[in-house]
């Protein structure tokens, strides 16, 4: 690689970039390279602002995009090709009854300096067994203890195998922070990654930068900022106009006009299944369960779809996974045990006087790939019968009103999101939560799923655990959703999130 400081090479740079942006004037020719590409820098979109960065006590999308890997990273990682790559820790051991994980620690430093040590490790192991987030705390379900061996190493034991604590240990569950930065996490999270936050202006933007202390090699792009940018349109407007250099999730409700302004040509799109999401119903567990059948016989899935006028990036699904999981069916007869019926829904609701029981449906009223759900879903309850009263709420409301609401605070609702079937584990309903689903047999069958020493169990366990939630309508899919990117076609080196969903600035580069 030339250096970059060396004068011949950047002005040889700048006059290619000028001729560049001579021909992007010619019909037909490619356009010119984004500005940025000369100044090591890169602007990306984000829809979403997060409210807190506090990634132990939120799992929102908005966030999880964005801090893990880049500034916070893992344990170790786990890549497409199902190898494993250290992470904060250099190397480990697992025994052969799975019981005991010995992870060595490397030599390197935080971002702010201090160096990692094994107490910081074992606090954030410690924190995310205790986090109110189920992602991160399903991991630990089997950990008896987390214990500093030496100066060098942590000793996790197991009290049975758990295919979720392995896992767990190169996602989110298993970031690592410092202890002593612990109290700034919300607005200044702290890592060993390869960049480290400058900024966080709330509904503005992100401003990142190098980590000089990183322990792993120096990324090609020096400045990463990220622009919130709610109206999807006004982001596309941005990409198309190169004030920006990529939307890295384009949101289901966008994918129509992106095809119509024809950008999937102009600018490179990416589909990856890591940012894909279930959109589902939720209805009360507190309601009977007949009562919730009837409802979800009112999903019209195709409807669905169609709204959003890109079936080729949405599947009609009854099932809560994607389809990069095993355990996941697409719409059918076999797999769908309230199918479609608005005719049977109103004779349900008339049999057994549905429309006497006064129901909320609370939805996001700033969130367009799930305002466009609920503007259909409860105009057809409704038509069926149904006494539904709808409550739009903004996303800050949402999140404290629903999201933490206990018990919750609603009768039905529509969500998109990680499609992992953890989050609805909970063997007793006093501790619902706002997914309001808390079956003992549904906690059993993932905890026999968990403990699977084969694949072939594994799956077999899953696929009971995915019947149980499609049978008993408290969590019903509607679509399953690719993720979709746009990049200048300048800016390479997309690789497919590792960590949960977030996108990794470091492989990027002009």
């Amino acid at each position: 690689m030339i250096p970059s400081n060396n004068k011949s090479f950047r002005l040889a740079i700048a006059m290619l970039t000028a001729s560049a942006a001579i021909l992007a004037a010619v019909p037909g020719m490619v356009l010119a390279a984004s500005p940025r590409a000369d100044e090591d820098k890169m602007i990306l979109v984000a829809r979403q602002d997060p409210g807190t960065l506090d990634y132990t006590t939120s799992n929102l999308t908005a966030l999880r995009l964005w801090i893990p890997a880049n500034v916070v990273e893992p344990l170790v990682y786990f890549n497409k090709d199902g190898s494993v790559s250290p992470g904060v820790a250099e190397s480990w051991t697992i025994s052969d009854d799975r019981l005991t994980y010995v992870f060595t620690i490397r030599d390197a430093k935080f971002s702010n300096g201090e160096p990692l040590t094994v107490e910081d490790v074992v606090y954030s192991l410690n924190t995310m067994k205790e986090s109110p987030v189920s992602q991160n705390s399903a991991a630990y379900q089997a950990v008896s203890s987390i214990e500093k061996t030496d100066d060098k190493t942590v000793t996790v034991t197991l009290s049975r195998p758990s295919q979720n604590f392995w896992s767990g240990m190169g996602s989110t569950a298993g970031l690592i922070q410092p202890e002593a930065s612990a109290e700034t996490i919300a607005t200044n999270p702290i890592g060993t990654g390869p960049y480290k936050l400058v900024s966080y202006t709330s509904n503005s933007s992100f401003e990142f930068t190098v980590n000089e202390n990183y322990w792993g090699e120096a990324p090609p792009i020096k400045d990463v900022s990220v622009r919130i940018i709610t109206d999807g349109t006004a982001g596309l407007n941005a990409l198309e106009a190169g004030e920006v250099d990529s939307l890295p999730v384009i949101t289901i409700d966008l994918w129509e006009q992106l095809m119509a302004r024809g950008l999937d040509k102009k600018f490179s799109m990416v589909t990856y299944p890591q940012i894909g999401e279930p959109t589902y119903a939720v209805i009360n567990q507190k309601l009977d369960p007949e009562l919730r059948k009837a409802l979800a016989m009112t999903i019209d899935r195709q409807a669905y779809n169609d709204a959003f006028g890109a079936s080729w990036g949405a599947e009609n699904t009854c099932t809560f996974a994607l389809p990069n999981q095993p355990w996941y069916s697409a719409e059918s007869p076999e797999s769908c045990p309230y199918p479609y019926d608005i005719e049977g829904a109103m004779a349900l609701v008339t049999e057994n006087d549905y429309a006497s029981i006064p129901l909320e449906y609370a939805s996001l009223s700033d969130v367009p790939d799930l305002s466009l759900p609920a503007d259909i879903m409860v105009p057809t309850m409704q038509a069926a019968g149904f006494n539904l009263t709808r409550n739009a709420i903004d996303l800050a409301r949402y999140s404290t009103l629903i999201f933490q609401g206990r018990p919750p605070q609603f009768d039905v609702t529509v969500m998109s999101g990680d499609a992992d079937p953890t989050q609805w584990s909970c063997a007793d309903e006093a501790s619902a939560g706002w997914s309001t689903y808390c079956s003992a047999e549904y906690t059993q069958a993932l905890a026999d799923a968990d403990e699977a020493l084969t694949d072939e169990d594994y799956l077999a366990l899953m696929q009971k655990a995915a019947q149980i939630l499609r049978d008993d309508a408290v969590i019903v899919p509607i679509i399953a959703k690719k993720g979709v990117g746009l990049f200048d076609p300048d800016l390479k080196g997309f690789v497919e999130p590792r960590v949960a969903v977030a996108l990794e600035f470091a492989p990027l580069h002009w």
